[in-house]
C-alpha cells in the first residue's frame, strides 16, 4: 500500500475522527501545493532565461500541481481502496452532470497541449481575435490583443480571454509557431512617364537593407519547414513585381519580416522610400486624378429674363 494511503488509514481510526482529519488534510494539501509551486517557480525563474520558455513551463507546472492537489483531496474524502465503487460512480456522474461547455473547453486544452497548436508567446488569430498568447489554462486562453482600432500589429492594451472550445469551430492562424516570419508587401504606383526601372531598384535595395540580417535564419527555418511538410521551396530574398493598369504602373516589393516586427519594419521602409523618391526627379508617385472634359455654359439669371 502506498505510504500516502497508509497515512490516511492510520488517522482514520474512529468514525468520529474521519471528518476532522479529512478537513485538516483538505486544508493542508492546497497549502502544500502552493508552497511547492512557489519553490518550483523560483527554480524555473532562476534556471530558465528565455521568457517564453519560462512562462510556458510555469503554466504547465501550475496546471500539474493543481490537478494533483484536486486528486489528493478527492482521495482523502473517498479512501479509494475501500470505496472504489463510489469513486467510479461519482466520476461517471460528474461526467454526466458536467456542462458540455466545460468538457469541450478542457478537451480543447488537451488538444492544444498534445497537438502543439500554440504556446505561450505565440502570436495567433482565433475567433476574430488576434494577439500574443499570455496564458493557457484548462478552460481558457488569455491573449494580449493587437489590431482592432489600432489598425496594425501593435497592442491595444486589452486582454482577451477565449474559451478553449473555440478551437473546434474556428480556424487558428499561428504567426510564429513553425517559422516565425511572414511575407509582407509594399505597393507603390508610379506614372508611365516615371523611370520605373530606377524606382524598382530603389525598392529592392531598401528591401535588402532591412531584411539582410534575418535572411539566413529565415532561409534555414524555411528549409526545415519544407522538409517536414509538402510545401514548395521559395525564396526569402526581397522580390519585385509589376502590374500595368490603365492609369499607372504598380511596383510591389515582397519581403520577409519577423512576425512581431511587421509594422515597425514596414514603417521604416515606407519612410525611406518616400525620402528616396522625393530626391529623384524622374520618379512620380501616381494618384487618382479626374479630368473634366466638358462643362455646360453658365448663364446669369438676368440673362434668362
Amino acid at each position: 500500500m502506498p505510504p500516502f494511503f497508509e497515512f490516511i488509514d492510520s488517522v482514520f481510526t474512529t468514525d468520529g475522527s474521519i471528518f476532522i482529519y479529512s478537513i485538516i488534510l483538505s486544508l493542508l494539501i492546497p497549502v502544500g501545493a502552493w508552497i511547492i509551486y512557489r519553490i518550483l517557480n523560483r527554480i524555473i525563474k532562476r534556471q530558465i532565461k528565455d521568457v517564453t520558455q519560462r512562462h510556458s513551463l510555469r503554466a504547465l507546472t501550475r496546471n500539474i500541481i493543481f490537478v494533483t492537489a484536486i486528486i489528493l483531496i478527492i482521495l482523502v474524502w473517498l479512501r479509494p481502496q475501500q470505496n472504489m465503487a463510489v469513486i467510479i460512480g461519482l466520476v461517471v456522474a460528474g461526467i454526466i452532470l458536467a456542462s458540455q461547455s466545460a468538457i469541450s473547453s478542457f478537451g480543447g486544452y488537451l488538444l492544444i497541449v498534445s497537438s502543439n497548436l500554440y504556446g505561450i508567446g505565440d502570436r495567433i488569430s482565433i475567433n476574430d481575435v488576434t494577439g500574443d498568447v499570455m496564458d493557457i489554462g484548462f478552460m481558457r486562453t488569455t491573449i494580449m490583443e493587437i489590431g482592432q482600432w489600432v489598425g496594425a500589429d501593435q497592442y491595444t492594451g486589452r486582454i482577451v480571454t477565449i474559451s478553449n472550445k473555440a478551437l473546434y469551430d474556428n480556424p487558428i492562424f499561428n504567426y510564429t509557431r513553425h517559422w516565425g516570419y511572414l511575407w509582407d508587401e509594399i505597393m507603390i504606383p508610379v506614372t508611365y512617364s516615371s523611370d520605373w526601372r530606377r524606382a524598382s531598384d530603389i525598392m529592392s535595395q531598401l528591401g535588402n537593407k532591412h531584411t539582410a540580417e534575418l535572411q539566413d535564419d529565415a532561409e534555414a527555418k524555411l528549409t526545415r519547414l519544407v522538409d517536414r511538410f509538402p510545401l514548395k521551396q521559395t525564396t526569402v530574398e526581397p522580390s519585385i513585381y509589376f502590374v500595368m493598369t490603365d492609369n499607372w504602373i504598380e511596383i510591389t516589393l515582397r519581403f520577409v519580416v519577423d512576425a512581431q516586427e511587421r509594422r515597425k519594419v514596414k514603417a521604416q521602409l515606407n519612410r525611406e522610400l518616400l525620402q528616396q523618391f522625393d530626391e529623384e526627379e524622374n520618379i512620380t508617385v501616381a494618384s487618382a486624378t479626374f479630368d473634366i472634359v466638358g462643362f455646360p455654359a453658365l448663364q446669369h439669371p438676368q440673362d434668362q429674363s
